[in-house]
């Protein structure tokens, strides 16, 4: 997975700002995201996520960041400007000291795997109807699950038993405001090979998300105001968040 700033708007009026986060969680990915939140020294953005998964340790980890770090989660695809469908996020769009430029939507994205335990980390997490949640089993050991008796065990949340790693989630979870039991069902409902689709209500019943957007409103937008100073609060919903100019200073060490 790999970070970076966008924009869309003229920010000397107002703008839409996110971080967009896309890619494989990988192990020293939450390491990345820790020095990357560290450089932009406090500014609340929205992180927008579109992975398939991928490292549970590291997913856990960057969603406790999201929530120490007071903002919010959304499920969204990042379009950089000038970039062709095919690859949205082309590598010579990407402004690697500061603001890429582009705009960010909702349907079609998707969290899969161990995305959604990050998206969790967001107070207010959000997904449209158009896009996709979606989870699994845990490959821990085995890559297929045990059977018995020709059947597999549909409380099993892993392809190998393990209470301690079903306790880390269950604090998780708990810690975050999702309803273990109701993930932990959806989980053994599906191999690690394939992926039980979240319905809109049913993420919004375990707390997965705490809002659906509708078919006006995108990721960039804030959905509850994140910081109490900010002029952001005083606007409706779908507002755009009006931003303040980085200094070159500022820019120059974003993103190194």
């Amino acid at each position: 997975m790999n970070f970076m700033l966008v924009r869309n708007g003229d920010c000397n009026v107002s703008c839409i700002q996110w971080i967009s986060a896309e890619g494989t969680i990988k192990p020293d990915t939450a390491g990345r995201f820790e020095t990357f939140l560290r450089k932009l020294k406090g500014k609340r953005l929205p992180i927008v996520f579109q992975s398939g998964g991928g490292n549970v340790d590291a997913a856990l980890w960057m969603g406790r960041m999201i929530r120490a770090a007071g903002l919010e989660t959304a499920v969204g695809r990042t379009q950089l400007n000038g970039c062709p469908m095919q690859v949205p996020r082309c590598p010579e769009k990407i402004v690697k000291n500061g603001w890429s430029e582009g705009e960010v939507h909702s349907g079609g994205a998707y969290c899969f795997s161990a995305c959604p335990w990050a998206l969790a980390g967001g107070k207010v997490r959000t997904a449209a109807a158009t896009a996709s949640i979606a989870v699994h089993q845990i490959t821990n050991g085995r890559k297929k699950p045990r059977m018995h008796n020709g059947r597999r065990d549909l409380d099993e949340i892993s392809t190998v038993p393990d209470p301690a790693l079903k306790q880390l989630l269950f604090d998780y979870f708990d810690e975050m405001g999702v309803n273990s039991a109701d993930v932990f069902a959806m989980m053994g409902l599906a191999t690690p090979q394939g992926l039980y689709h979240v319905w809109s209500a049913e993420a919004l019943k375990s707390g997965i998300i705490t809002k659906v957007y509708s078919y006006s409103e995108e990721p960039g937008y804030v959905t509850d105001g994140t910081d109490a100073t900010h002029p952001a609060t005083s606007m409706p919903a779908t507002a755009p968040v009006p931003v303040a100019i980085p200094t070159q200073d500022e820019l120059n060490h974003l993103l190194q």
